[in-house]
């Protein structure tokens, strides 16, 4: 590392033979010493308008070897706010905060996420499975489940107790192991299904599709709250009906394939909002969304990988779509532009349903008893095949779920270690 100029409004060095700029600013702004950031809470004990307020720059800036280190480091003596302040940046500091793709290695983990198929799922099945007991009580298990959800949005544990309860309540929550398996991850995310709840063949008045028989369409859960939960786990108690399978599809694999065979369309899906709601047994949650979240970052970091952040697809609880229905001679030119939009927002609903209506995009899985599979919520679409009790079976299974707060935290600290 060397220093190449400096101005009181940027620095530029030479790092790993680039040439790199930063703004002053930043570079305040980022100084981690402890009359910058608490050394006991970590928390920043100045505002970023405070440091950029006024900032020059009193002496030309210095690199130099930390004596205990032995790593080069930018020395800066700042004037700011009528108080001199000298700032220490490591090169490997500099060197995070260079590019877009060194911002995110250590938080997202995009190059190591790989799109699905059912022949690429069911090859890898065991890797994807761990023991309950080693889960609970092993890092390394929980480590290994924490990178195939990174990876796959799917995973599965094995060999769960049967639970000594008979029956589940608020009271009694935390003591049934589904919660036992979520709380690994963080905290669980309470909805107004409560802390858990139970999926049963409801045979009348059933206020959710879940709760029934008939086929369960492939969808998302909760996407008509503000923030959905980011993982789902689901325990498999009893499972002894006919039929009833289960049915996993990689969301991120289908809106690639729109946005490879037909750019316009796949557009019109990440502008084009979709009504979700709950309206029913005195509850009513709304919110909109389009079918396909981008984030741009992640083209910087893997070209394996599509620039999606989440995909929201739950038919079930779709309301009336809100946005480009319709236009009058008053409307305004977003209204307009969407009205245009809206034919190609279809034909990308259309192709996106095509993909993960074809069987060779789903993996199928007759859950054991004993089981559970925990999935990331806004990546793969879950269904469930229609089923039988004639043969005097039954089927109870038991979920929750888990913030993707909760779940990005734990990933970034199993990578730490």
């Amino acid at each position: 590392m060397s220093l190449v100029s400096h101005s009181n409004q940027e620095i530029s060095i030479m790092l790993n033979h680039h040439l790199v700029n930063f703004k002053a600013a930043f570079l305040r702004d980022a100084c981690r010493d402890p009359s910058s950031v608490d050394p006991n809470n970590k928390q920043k004990l100045f505002t970023t308008a405070e440091a950029a307020a006024g900032l020059t720059i009193e002496a030309p800036p210095k690199v130099i070897e930390d004596p205990v280190t032995k790593e080069l480091k930018l020395c800066v003596e700042w004037h700011n706010n009528g108080k001199i302040k000298k700032s220490e940046y490591p090169a490997s500091l500099l060197e995070k905060y260079s590019t877009i793709k060194s911002r995110r290695v250590d938080k997202f983990f995009d190059q190591e996420r790989k799109l699905w198929d059912r022949d690429e799922i069911e090859s890898n099945f065991a890797k994807l499975e761990v023991d309950y007991e080693d889960f609970l009580n092993n890092e390394e298990a929980l480590s290994k489940t924490l990178h195939n959800l990174n990876k796959y949005g799917l995973a599965f544990v094995n060999n769960i107790p049967e639970p000594t309860l008979k029956a589940m309540n608020e009271e009694n929550a935390y003591q049934w192991p589904v919660a036992s398996l979520a709380s690994r991850f963080g905290y669980i995310k309470k909805t107004f299904y409560g802390t858990l709840f139970d999926v049963k063949n409801e045979k009348t008045d059933a206020k959710n599709i879940a709760n029934t028989s008939v086929y369960l369409p492939l969808h998302m859960d909760l996407l008509y709250y503000e923030s959905p939960p980011g993982l789902q786990l689901l325990h498999f108690l009893k499972n002894s009906t006919i039929g009833g399978e289960n049915v996993f599809c990689d969301s991120f694999l289908a809106a690639n394939y729109v946005k490879q065979k037909d750019p316009e369309a796949y557009k019109a899906l990440t502008e084009i909002p979709i009504t979700y709601h709950y309206d029913n047994n005195n509850e009513h949650y709304y919110y909109k969304r389009p079918l396909i979240v981008e984030d741009q970052d992640v083209s910087t970091v893997t070209k394996d990988f599509p620039p999606i952040e989440a995909v929201n697809y739950s038919p079930p609880f779709q309301g009336p779509l809100e946005v480009g229905i319709s236009i009058r001679e008053d409307s305004t030119e977003k209204e307009i532009s969407e009205f245009h939009k809206f034919d190609h927002f279809l034909r990308g609903l259309s192709l996106f349903e095509e993909f993960i209506n074809d069987s060779k995009n789903h993996f199928e899985i007759k859950m054991k008893e004993g089981s559970c599979v925990i999935f990331e919520n806004r990546r793969a679409l879950h269904s469930r095949k229609s089923f039988s009790d004639a043969n005097g079976g039954d089927r109870w299974l038991m979920g929750t779920y888990v913030d993707s707060d909760s779940f990005r935290s734990k990933l970034r600290i199993s990578k730490r270690t």
